[in-house]
């Protein structure tokens, strides 16, 4: 009798789960169905548009790069994110017998993304007015208006400078420094906590040092002259020191090149990068004058 029971249950939830599986499974395929889709494209391998500054990238080998200049090292996650927003796009609905394209915002519009993917296929899309939590959308010819979500933005303020890569500092003080030697002009000062020159002082500088804007991305050669930083003019500071959370012993050598033309800071770069930053004047002279 139990045995029958059992099974009888058995029977029962197999049957709720089937029956849960086909409502899910129709549930799904009823929304994807009434998804309005835009445009869809096959993997993107270029996009380009103007937020205030033009913008254009191309994908090669699967690396997104700055088309002006490939050596910008590019923050890949905002390209994928762009790309994906712009592969597949999906309108919250499609508006029927609109009006003309001024009262949306899209005979001038904010925004104009032109993308290609992998197969060739090209669209060119344009973005206007706000409409609540969404904005007036179209693509290509024009001829239809759409509403899309106001994420399909999220990305696109973002400037080239926010999606370069750049330098970092490592946190230093007199706790983890264990020597710097400063070249200047072929005179050597050498810092260590059993020297005459102590880490103590110079480790005023070096703990508050930070880069500033990056004022190049890709200097090298003879560019680098203008900002005083070429072999024959900079000046080097040489560091080592423990890394604040490895403990692992690591080197790096700072160039300090000439003042920019206010006087407040000093064109600086690592010597492994071709970035050029600004840094303050006052922490640079802290560093070649230490008290």
């Amino acid at each position: 009798m139990n045995r029958k029971r059992t099974l009888s249950i058995l029977i029962l939830v197999f049957a709720g789960l089937l029956a849960l599986y086909t409502g899910i499974s129709i549930y799904q395929k009823h929304s994807s169905e009434n998804i309005i889709w835009i445009k869809k494209l096959s993997s993107l391998t270029s996009i380009s548009y103007n937020n205030g500054e033009n913008l254009s990238f191309v994908k090669e080998n699967g690396t997104w790069y700055y088309t002006s200049n490939k050596e910008y090292p590019i923050v890949q996650s905002y390209l994928k994110e762009l790309a994906s927003q712009f592969q597949n796009v999906e309108a919250v609905r499609e508006l029927k017998d609109g009006d003309s394209l001024s009262n949306y915002g899209l005979d001038q519009p904010s925004y104009t993304i032109k993308v290609k993917d992998k197969n060739g296929a090209q669209a060119t899309y344009y973005i206007g007015n706000a409409t609540g939590e969404n904005y007036y959308f179209t693509v290509d010819d024009k001829s239809k208006i759409y509403t899309v979500s106001s994420n399909i933005l999220s990305n696109l303020s973002s400037s080239l400078n926010d999606m370069i890569e750049t330098d970092t500092f490592p946190s230093l003080s007199t706790g983890n420094l264990t020597k710097v030697v400063v070249n200047n002009n072929g005179k050597k000062t050498t810092y260590t906590s059993s020297s005459k020159n102590g880490l103590d002082s110079i480790a005023g500088g070096l703990g508050v040092f930070t880069f500033g804007d990056c004022q190049d991305y890709s200097a090298s050669g003879n560019e680098l002259s203008k900002y005083g930083l070429d072999a024959a003019s900079r000046i080097s500071v040489e560091i080592s020191y423990k890394d604040t959370d490895t403990s692992k012993k690591k080197n790096l050598t700072l160039y300090i090149g000439k003042n920019d033309k206010d006087k407040k800071n000093y064109y600086v770069k690592l010597k492994d990068s071709k970035m050029v930053y600004l840094s303050d004047a006052d922490v640079v002279k802290n560093i070649l004058n230490p008290e």
